[in-house]
């Protein structure tokens, strides 16, 4: 047999499970009784526990059982009668007064039962659950750059760097590169390695934080930069590099790229 008032004193546990330990002990002090709910529907019957004198916890009584702590008071009503008093759509004594709850025990009690169900009512809306987290997009292809797939592997090299080594990574290095390429045909595409603003390294296309230095490079050196084939003070030296910004941080590129270049197999 289904009971609608399941869903009711399931509400009623979380609501009074929900309230600030303070809030919880001072309507324990305020009620100081044991409710017993016995529910009927259908000619079977159902009983939960209200425990407002110590623990402050609903628990459904086993079929055939019996309730954990004595009760001071027992309510006896039907299933509907129940959702209803919870609902507020009528309240403990005129249900009382009209035959629909019935008493045993300490009949005073039961002038705490409109208190207790306001409280109960009180129940906390679920909260949302959090979206998931992104997975992690990849890089996108630019083509007619071999230096696209240059990126993608370095970023792939750094991903798989442990936590603490991308942090150390970021912590030594506190700079934002801006790669100018330009690849056999003139056309120029942008790629920004960010190792200054989050815990852990970024490369991107587009957006991202002002750069400290800015690297004009034609593509097919800057693959030979990131293959270790051409280092970085000779590109600059020998004119294949030009640098705008801060020119220290282009003292630190090479071990960016060193570091992610076994782990990127480049």
């Amino acid at each position: 047999m289904s009971f609608k008032s399941a869903a009711q004193f399931a509400a009623m546990t979380s609501a009074f499970a929900a309230l600030p330990d303070a809030e919880k002990a001072a309507q324990i002090k305020k009620t100081n009784a044991v409710f017993l709910f016995t529910v009927t529907s259908g000619g079977s019957a159902k009983e939960w526990l209200l425990d407002l004198k110590k623990s402050g916890t609903v628990q459904e009584v086993p079929e055939g059982g019996k309730p954990s702590v004595k009760p001071d008071i027992n309510i006896i009503c039907d299933d509907a009668t129940f959702v209803d008093l919870i609902d507020g759509k009528i309240n403990g004594q005129s249900a009382f007064m009209s035959g629909k709850i019935k008493i045993k025990g300490n009949m005073m009690l039961a002038m705490k039962l409109d208190n207790v169900i306001k409280v109960a009512k009180a129940t906390p809306k679920p909260k949302a659950a959090a979206p998931a987290p992104a997975p992690a997009a990849a890089l996108a292809e630019v083509p007619g750059f071999e230096s696209s797939k240059v990126f993608a592997q370095l970023k792939a090299g750094i991903e798989s760097l442990s936590p603490a080594d991308q942090e150390k990574q970021v912590k030594n290095t506190k700079n934002v590169f801006q790669f100018d390429v330009k690849n056999a045909s003139g056309t120029s595409q942008t790629w920004i390695l960010d190792l200054k603003s989050g815990p852990t390294p970024k490369i991107l296309t587009s957006g991202g934080p002002k750069p400290d230095i800015t690297i004009a490079i034609a593509d097919a050196d800057f693959v030979n930069l990131a293959l270790g084939k051409l280092n970085a003070q000779q590109a600059y030296m020998g004119g294949k590099l030009k640098v705008k910004g801060n020119l220290m941080a282009a003292m630190k590129l090479e071990n960016v790229l060193k570091a992610a270049r076994p782990a990127a197999k480049l």
